[in-house]
């Protein structure tokens, strides 16, 4: 006959929010009765943690394509609400003031041009009075085989 003893404060593991988090997926596996133990006690005093237990648990539930039913009070708060007439708030002014804005818009502006001005800059125009270099090839005997002649330009 085994008996079995409650853990003392020696051999009692305590567990932190963070070692729980890190441990929840092997606690879900259910595979280590004395990781079950202490994650189950850890979620008896913190509420944060069953919160986290608890939307997991119901996130799967949704996923497997279980029927998960609101709140009990929750068609009374919402037909409350409704019958109120609240509106929906409007959304938040933005958090940068309007000066910035329009100085960031014509920086951005400003780079954009000098950037196509330098893009777009041609190069400049060869000049129409200068004669090009012409060579005409002309095979020797020995080495080269070929040697360019210079074709002297036309007269002006």
């Amino acid at each position: 006959m085994v008996v079995q003893t409650a853990p003392t404060l020696a051999t009692q593991r305590f567990m932190d929010c963070r070692e729980f988090r890190r441990q929840y997926s092997a606690y879900r596996d259910a595979h280590e009765p004395e990781l079950a133990a202490n994650m189950d006690d850890h979620m008896e005093t913190c509420l944060a943690c069953a919160s986290y237990d608890r939307a997991l648990r119901e996130g799967v539930d949704l996923l497997r394509g279980r029927q998960v039913f609101p709140m009990a009070d929750f068609q009374a708060r919402l037909e409350a609400r409704l019958a109120s007439g609240e509106l929906v708030p409007e959304a938040h002014p933005p958090r940068v003031s309007t000066w910035a804005a329009t100085a960031t818009a014509v920086l951005f502006a400003a780079l954009v041009l000098l950037t196509l001005k330098e893009v777009v800059v041609l190069p400049p125009p060869v000049a129409a009075e200068q004669w090009l270099i012409i060579a005409r090839p002309r095979l020797a005997p020995g080495l080269p085989f070929v040697v360019f002649e210079r074709i002297p330009p036309p007269p002006r």
